[in-house]
């Protein structure tokens, strides 16, 4: 596999490509300094954190990257309801006080039950009560939206139940399938697309993920490259063939200063 074409911007995967947990993976510095030749945007499927607190976190590392060129899946919910619901849409919300923000900043009012739609999201506070309200929302007709499918969270001490645990145990009971917001829907791909302001096809998708990166940005249409991670293994969801393999972010900054370089 390879790409026919230089990539013109790039669209990176945050946790497992850039660092695992609170510990940066090698090279990260290096490769932000040939990275931010081109449009870049960071995504990340994690519904617990904020764009601001994910450029904080990279400043704590070294890497200055400002929270606008950052797409958190909460904030791409709030965008997905707010295109498909009228303000004031009654929501209940299985997930983390950032994805609770970028719903009510959407425009919807959010609910403990009876909700006309049920955002499931990583939720490390989850208790049986709310999963019990969630599942009977959904079982009387409310919409079903899925920050993520990732079963999954990947930490420096090891691995967590993902957003995708939570959206299945929804699944089990109802037997509905969610409208899937996150990686690897091609949705978070355009819109990350858009605020780099790049054509999709000309971009380069970076992950760990084959079932959630690279999948998701083929089925955009753009250019896909794997850094694997300790994850890499557990995506059972895709055979996805990334268009490049890159052993860490050492190898993948080489590649991109060739590239970029030839077309000065």
């Amino acid at each position: 596999m390879g790409v026919t074409r230089t990539p013109g911007g790039l669209i990176i995967d945050m946790d497992g490509v850039l660092y695992i947990g609170d510990r940066p993976r090698p090279g990260l510095g290096e490769f932000f300094d040939v990275a931010s030749e081109r449009p870049f945007v960071l995504v990340t499927n994690n519904s617990l954190v904020t764009a601001e607190a994910c450029a904080a976190k990279l400043a704590a590392m070294g890497v200055t990257v400002p929270a606008a060129s950052i797409l958190t899946v909460s904030d791409a919910t709030g965008r997905h309801l707010s295109r498909e619901y009228p303000a004031g849409t009654l929501v209940q919300v299985l997930g983390s006080a950032a994805l609770r923000s970028a719903i009510a900043s959407a425009g919807m009012k959010l609910v403990p039950a009876d909700g006309e739609v049920v955002v499931a999201g990583l939720d490390s506070s989850l208790d049986y009560a709310s999963l019990a309200a969630a599942v009977r929302a959904v079982r009387a007709g409310a919409g079903f939206v899925a920050t993520s499918l990732d079963p999954l969270l990947l930490t420096e001490d090891g691995v967590l139940p993902g957003a995708g645990a939570i959206v299945a145990a929804i699944g089990a009971c109802t037997g509905a399938e969610p409208v899937c917001v996150g990686k690897p829907s091609p949705a978070m791909f355009l819109a990350a697309a858009g605020l780099a302001g790049v054509p999709v096809e000309r971009l380069l998708v970076i992950g760990d993920s084959p079932g959630s990166d690279i999948a998701g940005g083929a089925g955009a249409g753009a250019m896909t490259a794997l850094v694997p991670s300790p994850l890499t293994g557990d995506s059972a969801r895709s055979r996805a063939a990334p268009d490049l393999v890159f052993s860490g972010l050492a190898e993948l900054s080489g590649f991109l200063a060739s590239a970029w370089g030839e077309l000065r």
